[in-house]
């Protein structure tokens, strides 16, 4: 339920943003998923689409300015309200605990903190899409086609000289057709393939066929070290494409 929406960045459009959550969480509801805590909202002034915070008792919704203004402001809560329901079931993939375990046990090159932590959160992401989907994909699945066949081409306007840099953004790409597989959106012919492994041979290296197939392969409903080990994978699939 939400309960406040505070326009932070002086825009406007909490109507907007309420009437979206609203219609987000009626969907949800006939797909038989319902927060169990109050969600706060705020429209601010970031440079992402948005986020969320959960503590045990609340959510915190934020939405940023750009994306009241796009027509993608109910695709972003219905994605954030993914992580919220995770978050609430304890979904080892937003669980403070296993995160803990994830730092003792998951060995990766201190070059590659920043790379892993982006690849990290795409595992966040997939398993608040899984539930996100139903709801902001469209009928045909087109919308969230769209949306990340425009992700990839926006990676690839973004290479850099930094080899772990670039490795975070094949590991975006590879999120980002490993979702279209995962949800049966994308054939083994499409064009956007061609493009993220051109991504990847201008940067030097093989990834993201290795990177996506983990992506759309990840277990529904993995126990922890089960996504331990998983994430044991991840980082084993960077650290060979970082070498090769």
């Amino acid at each position: 339920m939400l309960v406040a929406i505070v326009d932070r960045a002086g825009r406007g459009g909490t109507r907007k943003v309420k009437a979206a959550f609203e219609a987000v969480e009626t969907r949800y509801a006939e797909l038989g998923h319902t927060l169990q805590r109050p969600v706060s909202g705020e429209i601010v002034a970031i440079p992402i689409m948005g986020a969320s915070k959960s503590l045990k008792d609340r959510h915190t919704l934020y939405v940023s300015a750009r994306a009241v203004e796009s027509g993608l402001v109910d695709g972003l809560i219905a994605h954030e309200v993914g992580h919220m329901l995770r978050t609430e079931a304890g979904h080892p993939s937003h669980s403070p605990d296993v995160y803990r375990l994830i730092a003792k046990e998951v060995r990766i090159p201190r070059a590659a903190e920043a790379a892993f932590g982006q690849a990290f959160n795409h595992v966040q992401d997939v398993y608040a899409d899984d539930l996100a989907f139903p709801v902001f994909a469209g009928a045909d699945g087109r919308r969230a086609y769209d949306f990340f066949a425009a992700w990839v081409e926006n990676n690839a306007t973004m290479r850099s000289k930094n080899r772990w840099q670039n490795l975070g953004l094949a590991a975006s790409n590879g999120f980002a057709i490993g979702s279209l597989v995962r949800h049966g959106l994308i054939s083994a012919e499409d064009k956007l393939w061609d493009r993220a492994r051109a991504f990847d041979r201008e940067a030097g290296f093989q990834g993201v066929d290795a990177l996506a197939e983990f992506y759309a392969k990840l277990p529904a409903s993995p126990t922890p070290e089960d996504f331990i080990a998983e994430l044991k994978r991840l980082a084993a699939i960077m650290t060979k494409a970082s070498t090769t």
